[in-house]
C-alpha cells in the first residue's frame, strides 16, 4: 500500500459530503472526470473500495466509514495548523483569497481592487465570486465580503455599512407610487439559490406565484430583466440606484436592511495581509456613497 495522498483525500471527502460526483465537482471547481480520477487513484493506492453507487448517489462502504471519520479529524487538524501559520504571517506579500457575491464584485468591490493593488503591489488577491457561502474554517477563503446580520461563530468581522433593499422598475411603469398597486404587477423572482435569503423569503410571502414572470439566481440578472421592462424587481440600493434605466419606489423595505461585513477566521486576525485588506476595504466601502 502506498502512502495516503492528502490532496486526493480532499476529493474523497467532498464526494462523501455531497453524495455525488457532480456536486463535488461543482464545489471543488473542477470537472467530473477529475473527481472520478482522483477517487479511483485513492482507492487503488489503498487497495480498497471507498464508495458504492446507488440510485441516490455515492455512499461510503461500511469499511470506509471509520477511515473517513479519522480522515476528517486529520483534515481538520491540517486546516487548524494552516490557519495558525497564516495568522502569524507578517509580510505584506503573497496570495490572499477573497470571496464575495457577483453583485458586490460588479457594483462595489471591483472598482477598489486597483487601489488596493497600488497600495500593496506584492499582495495577489484571488477573488472567488460566488453566491454560495464558503467555509472560512476550511480555508476555502481568507476573507468573505457578504451581506449578513452578523458573522456565524467562530468567525469575526467588521460591519462597514448598511445594505438597504427596495422595489425597482423601468421608467415605463408610470403608476409606481402606491405600494398596494405594486403586487398586481408582473414580478421578477428568485431562483432556488436565492429563495432562502431574506429578500427571497419576503418575495415568496408577498407576491403571488402567478405574478412571477422570470426567476434569476443573481441580483444582476434581476436588474437586467427589470431594465428591459419585464417586471418589478427587489434589489439592493447600491445595485438598483446605479442604473439610469430604473426607478426606485419611494418607500424602503426597512425589514430587509442588513449589514455589509468583512469577515475572517479569528486565527487569521494577526496576519498582516488580512489586516491590510480589512483596513483598506473598511474605509473604501464604508465611505462609498452608493450604499444608502
Amino acid at each position: 500500500m502506498q502512502h495516503v495522498n492528502w490532496d486526493n483525500l480532499r476529493y474523497v471527502l467532498m464526494v462523501a459530503e455531497k453524495g455525488s460526483i457532480a456536486a463535488a465537482a461543482r464545489e471543488l471547481g473542477v470537472n467530473r472526470t477529475t473527481v472520478l480520477r482522483r477517487i479511483n487513484t485513492f482507492q487503488d493506492n489503498l487497495n480498497c473500495r471507498i464508495f458504492e453507487r446507488s440510485d441516490s448517489g455515492y455512499i461510503l462502504t461500511p469499511e470506509a466509514e471509520k477511515m473517513i471519520d479519522a480522515a476528517r479529524e486529520v483534515e481538520n487538524t491540517l486546516f487548524n495548523m494552516q490557519r495558525q501559520i497564516a495568522g502569524h504571517e507578517l509580510r505584506l506579500e503573497g496570495e490572499l483569497r477573497v470571496t464575495t457575491t457577483d453583485t458586490l464584485m460588479v457594483s462595489l468591490i471591483g472598482p477598489h481592487l486597483a487601489g488596493f493593488n497600488r497600495k500593496h503591489p506584492h499582495i495577489v488577491v484571488d477573488v472567488v465570486m460566488t453566491n454560495s457561502i464558503l467555509d472560512l474554517s476550511r480555508r476555502d477563503a481568507d476573507i468573505a465580503i457578504r451581506p449578513t446580520k452578523s458573522p456565524e461563530p467562530p468567525l469575526l468581522g467588521r460591519r462597514v455599512a448598511d445594505v438597504r433593499f427596495n422595489i425597482y422598475a423601468s421608467h415605463s411603469y408610470t403608476k409606481f407610487t402606491k405600494r398596494s398597486n405594486l403586487f398586481k404587477h408582473q414580478w421578477i423572482g428568485f431562483e432556488t439559490s436565492l429563495q432562502s435569503t431574506p429578500p427571497g423569503k419576503w418575495l415568496e410571502a408577498s407576491i403571488p406565484r402567478e405574478n412571477i414572470c422570470l426567476r434569476g439566481d443573481s441580483f444582476i440578472a434581476l436588474k437586467v430583466a427589470a431594465e428591459n421592462g419585464m417586471g418589478l424587481a427587489l434589489l439592493p440600493h447600491y445595485l438598483g440606484d446605479s442604473s439610469d434605466l430604473l426607478q426606485r419606489h419611494p418607500t424602503p423595505i426597512d425589514e430587509l436592511t442588513t449589514g455589509l461585513w468583512l469577515i475572517t477566521h479569528p486565527d487569521l486576525t494577526r496576519s498582516a495581509k488580512i489586516n491590510a485588506f480589512m483596513d483598506y476595504f473598511t474605509d473604501a466601502l464604508g465611505s462609498d456613497l452608493v450604499i444608502n
